[in-house]
């Protein structure tokens, strides 16, 4: 996605913008900032043999193979999946994780602009159900013609946890953030205290055994608003890695509050599945300290080990960055 203007580069508004679509009839969402394009018809796509249940097939995307994931198999509506030579589904190609996957879905519907503060934690409101994918639900206070719908009519849409389900898919991705590299020195976070904002569980274990075992005293929560009442109650952290997609305060949002109350006192990474410039240039200018595309745990314990030894960490890492993540998916 391209940053339109100078006043969105630095806003942490907390802003979130959701593209509805349907599967099966059932309304769900994705922020538009993971989305690269839509496809609106695979006239031309390859079957993988022995691949995954959700894959089915690979298309191409301009210059990029982009495998095609039935999101039925995770939502178990695998029974009533579409064939995609008897349909026309569309395809949500989304990019994260320095990857592109294309998602498989009946109808696209419009975006919608919400606050994070709007997202409903799907652990709560889902008490009792079973739904390991669904992470969120937001409900438009308008319906589809434009008309305002009163609160207690309005429908839901469900946000998925779009990471968990790429890394149940390839699990080699996970395993791939235990790579041990000569190059880079020992971290010793001993004696530190460190926070760790994340929504995605998966990710937010990962990223809080591997501080543990550098040292630090981790405290890990699930969303940026409780992020900050941590550091309003105990300000002595000497490092914050935080999401930027997370209910009731971003990322972003969390970042801007952190400079507001303590300026530059605690270091600020953005750990994100969102790896574009744009959202590089956001962080930088509103002055993280380094943004890290999510599970390049390599480039991570870099940057973390120059915190702690004082170093300064160059905004532009662009090409670092790619090399990193050539490097990883070369093992």
């Amino acid at each position: 996605m391209q940053v339109k203007s100078e006043s969105y580069l630095k806003s942490g508004s907390n802003e979130l913008r959701v593209l509805e679509f349907q599967v099966r009839g059932i309304s769900f969402g994705i922020n538009i900032l993971k989305v690269k394009n839509i496809a609106n018809q695979l006239d031309c796509h390859t079957q993988v043999p022995d691949s995954h249940p959700a894959v089915r097939g690979m298309f191409r995307d301009r210059e990029t193979l982009v495998p095609v994931i039935d999101l039925t198999y995770f939502l178990k509506l695998s029974g009533h999946s579409v064939e995609l030579c008897s349909k026309n589904p569309k395809v949500i190609v989304t990019e994260f994780f320095g990857k592109s996957n294309g998602f498989m879905v009946d109808e696209i519907n419009w975006i919608h602009h919400f606050y994070w503060e709007d997202l409903i934690d799907a652990s709560q409101a889902l008490k009792g159900v079973e739904s390991p994918f669904v992470s969120g639900i937001v409900r438009p206070d308008r319906d589809h013609s434009g008309v305002t719908v009163p609160k207690d009519e309005r429908r839901m849409i469900f946000m998925l946890d779009y990471e968990s389900i790429i890394l149940n898919l390839c699990p080699e991705l996970e395993r791939k953030s235990d790579i041990v590299f000569e190059d880079v020195p020992q971290v010793d976070g001993s004696g530190m205290r460190a926070l760790i904002a994340e929504d995605s569980p998966a990710v937010r274990t990962m990223l809080e055994i591997e501080l543990t075992e550098s040292g630090f005293d981790v405290v890990a929560v699930s969303d940026g608003k409780s992020a900050f009442e941590e550091i309003e109650a105990n300000p002595d952290f000497q490092l914050v890695i935080t999401d930027v997609e997370m209910p009731r305060m971003d990322g972003l949002a969390l970042l801007v509050a952190i400079r507001e109350k303590l300026g530059r006192k605690i270091p600020v990474l953005i750990y994100s599945s969102i790896g574009d410039m744009g959202m590089k240039r956001r962080a930088e200018f509103l002055e993280a300290d380094g943004h890290i595309t999510k599970l390049n745990v390599h480039e991570l314990r870099m940057m973390v080990g120059k915190i702690l030894r004082g170093e300064s960490i160059s905004t532009d890492a662009t090409d670092e960055s790619e090399v990193r993540q050539q490097a990883l998916a070369s093992v």
